[in-house]
């Protein structure tokens, strides 16, 4: 018999490790970009995790980070343009890498490191394109008074994003996992 009740325990976790990230990576820097942003990575290993069901919960959490870290208003809609173009990245990637069967992440009990490594460059390259052509319609549109340097933009976008997922993937994959296959072997990732 299939259980169809809604689990609340991905959509908490999701939304702590979202927010966690956000409170951890610091100040935003939306037209310049990150040295490190790990609200990406934390994305990207949400929806590893738990599927897309957590897709909304992840904007959710990155909108009240926003909020409540960055001091950005919460109904605004550049902020949500934003941060909607923030985990489409991510989704698109996972996506992409099911559609061309490059996701197998596990072998047996040994993680694949270079899937990993593949999917945290596709995911930052896809972000940092959202990122661009949502930052270039913002500032078209008159809505911020911003400038954008294209290649400085690129650059910094694509950096920031690649080592906020290595960083989060990695310490998910070497700490996180083997940390829950010691202590809870029934719900370890295996697949």
């Amino acid at each position: 018999m299939q259980n169809n009740s809604f689990e609340i325990h991905p959509q908490i976790s999701t939304f702590l490790i979202v927010v966690f990230c956000y409170f951890v990576n610091g100040p935003s820097y939306p037209f310049i970009g990150n040295l490190v942003w790990l609200p990406l990575g934390a994305m990207s290993l949400c929806f590893l995790l738990f599927g897309f069901r957590v897709f909304f919960v992840a904007i959710l959490a990155s909108q009240c980070s926003e909020f409540w870290f960055h001091s950005l208003p919460f109904f605004d809609q550049v902020t949500l343009i934003r941060t909607l173009a923030g985990a489409i990245g991510p989704a698109l990637a996972i996506a992409s890498m099911r559609f061309f069967k490059l996701s197998n992440f596990f072998d047996g009990e040994r993680l694949v490191f270079h899937h990993l490594i593949f999917l945290a460059i596709l995911t930052a390259l896809f972000n940092t394109l959202i990122a661009f052509f949502v930052s270039s319609y913002i500032i078209s549109n008159g809505q911020v008074n911003e400038t954008i340097n294209a290649t400085d933009f690129l650059r910094n976008y694509l950096m920031g994003d690649i080592l906020g997922c290595l960083l989060v993937l990695f310490f998910a994959a070497l700490v996180v996992v083997p940390f829950i296959k010691y202590f809870f072997p029934k719900i370890a990732p295996g697949e």
